[in-house]
């Protein structure tokens, strides 16, 4: 299935060094398909794997999960190997996206609480559709924020949004989530359950212009003070301090 073709199965999570290899053979080909430098015999196939197992090596104990081949593949498109490695360890660790690929349940609750509160607050009317149709957030969201939307987006895309990400913080994400929600919500208002869970998905399908989500993640205007309300009511629910 597509889900397969992304590199995300459902359910999945860290796994142990054994395995982690095996995965991450099987995981190679599938990232950044349309590009085929990752594919068997492909130019950046052998950095890529070497990136992958470096990092299940400095931590056995996240290992590794299905998403990380995104970042790190992103990564090697603009750097060595080595300096991939380096670039990927501290933006697993430095952002916080560690406990996210640890699947820790009270992070994923933190992390889908305060996006409902946003989608609430900033697309009232596509978020009553949705949520009356049954359609979680976990199903698109969880896939967008592993690979920091290196899945979900044209690659001239996600060079911009990484950038944005990286000076200004997870917020970001939730306002490029909640930019490509708006900018597909004309479409998705008109779908049934099927439908929509199809298309939140596959994202990778929209082709969506770089300045089309630019201004649509822009008119979600989100205030630092707005945000930390929001991760504050959902810390409250989920259990601990943000």
């Amino acid at each position: 299935g597509d889900d397969d073709e992304l590199g995300l199965d459902a359910g999945s999570g860290p796994v142990g060094c054994e395995s982690s290899f095996r995965v991450i053979d099987r995981d190679l080909p599938r990232t950044f398909p349309q590009l085929a430098f990752f594919h068997r015999g492909g130019p950046l196939e052998t950095e890529l794997r070497d990136v992958l197992e470096a990092y299940v090596l400095f931590r056995p104990d996240v290992g590794y999960v299905q998403g990380m081949n995104w970042l790190a593949a992103l990564l090697l498109l603009h750097m060595d190997s080595a300096s991939a490695f380096s670039a990927l360890a501290n933006l697993m660790h430095s952002r916080g996206l560690v406990a996210l690929y640890a699947m820790d349940l009270r992070v994923l609750r933190l992390r889908f609480e305060t996006f409902d509160r946003l989608f609430r607050d900033k697309l009232p009317e596509l978020h009553e559709h949705l949520t009356s149709l049954g359609v979680p957030h976990d199903a698109y969201l969880l896939g967008w924020m592993l690979t920091l939307f290196a899945s979900a987006l044209p690659l001239d895309v996600v060079g911009r949004v990484w950038d944005n990400y990286l000076v200004v913080g997870e917020s970001f994400l939730y306002r490029t989530a909640l930019g490509l929600l708006r900018w597909r919500s004309p479409r998705l208002l008109g779908m049934g359950f099927e439908e929509a869970m199809e298309d939140l998905t596959q994202a990778h399908r929209y082709a969506v212009e770089e300045d089309e989500l630019f201004e649509c993640i822009r008119a979600v205007s989100l205030s630092p003070r707005h945000y930390h309300k929001a991760v504050q009511e959902a810390a409250a629910l989920a259990g601990g301090p943000p």
